[in-house]
């Protein structure tokens, strides 16, 4: 979603809805483009914690794929404590001159202490200073509400809405055609409010993803009927699985998650999936890895709606 450049207040107030949580202790950074009828919009919004070193922002463009073909500029702001105002303004330092290195102008550099509350923000380039207001007092918070996107109060509470739970109990294993018909049909049933998850569904999911990629790949097409639930749906499923399964699970969660065009949950999931691999000696999911790379990279996540719909069976 593009938002139009706004005054510093409103620049400050749109970083929560932007990202889905409120920052705290983080670098934010703005990449800007045009529109004919906008003139100058956020494209991108990305965050970064204010405790990493400087250095490690030095090749930022090239890691998230920031080129001046497609932004026009950046806008930077920090939003910390005071006892971070100094690195933070080195983080400032070092990003604004690496993307003009990119050939890509930073056109202001914000200070806040918060977005939650009545403050206020500092341009630190001019000097120039003035009030903020909270983020829920936002239109564009008021927006993405009503398009149905869950703001938290921290990253850490999105993380925690991928935390496991009692696992999933044992199936005894039947004919393969009919577990693997049984299974798409609940959760197809499921996703489209006609009937409740079994106790085993779990359970039958994680056998049949891990089985073959192809059945995995089939249950990303299911997630086109009603995004929100079935993406709830493996969110779910997830935390009843452990090991490979889970892994899985998770990335067809981060799909539906793309879907919904909310890459922060996303790549929270592809994140844990990841670690979930890697603990249990597995490679992750190679989709994993690729969805991954495109969110870090800045790709808008609606291209996996492309991806999932031309794969289609018709």
């Amino acid at each position: 979603m593009t938002i139009k450049l706004g005054n510093a207040a409103d620049i400050i107030a749109a970083a929560t809805p932007m990202l889905g949580f409120a920052p705290t202790n983080s670098i934010v950074i703005y990449m800007i483009g045009t529109d004919t009828e906008a003139g100058h919009i956020i494209k991108l919004a990305l965050r970064f914690d204010t405790a990493i070193p400087a250095h490690a922002v030095t090749d930022l463009p090239h890691k998230t794929n920031l080129t001046a073909e497609q932004y026009t500029g950046a806008v930077l702001l920090a939003v910390c404590d005071p006892e971070f105002d100094q690195h933070a303004e080195e983080l400032l330092n070092t990003v604004r001159d690496t993307l003009a290195e990119a050939g890509i102008p930073t056109l202001r550099r914000l200070h806040t202490r918060d977005t939650t509350t009545e403050g206020t923000w500092i341009d630190l380039d001019t000097g120039l200073f003035g009030p903020t207001y909270p983020y829920t007092d936002s239109i564009l918070t008021a927006q993405r509400v009503h398009d149905g996107t869950r703001i938290s109060t921290s990253r850490d509470d999105i993380v925690a809405e991928f935390a496991t739970t009692t696992p999933a109990p044992p199936v005894a294993m039947g004919h393969d055609a009919a577990l693997v018909l049984e299974t798409f049909h609940e959760i197809a049933d499921v996703t489209a409010g006609d009937r409740h998850a079994s106790a085993t569904l779990a359970t039958r999911a994680g056998i049949i993803i891990t089985g073959h990629p192809a059945l995995r790949d089939a249950m990303l097409h299911l997630l086109l009927d009603h995004e929100r639930s079935a993406t709830h749906l493996w969110t779910t499923i997830a935390a009843q699985l452990r090991g490979p399964a889970r892994a899985e699970a998770l990335t067809i969660a981060a799909a539906g998650y793309c879907l919904l065009r909310d890459s922060i949950r996303a790549t929270i999931a592809l994140d844990i999936a990841i670690a979930e691999s890697t603990a249990a000696g597995h490679q992750p999911p190679a989709l994993a890895r690729l969805m991954l790379d495109a969110l870090t990279a800045g790709l808008d996540p609606s291209i996996v709606r492309r991806i999932i719909t031309d794969t289609r069976p018709t």
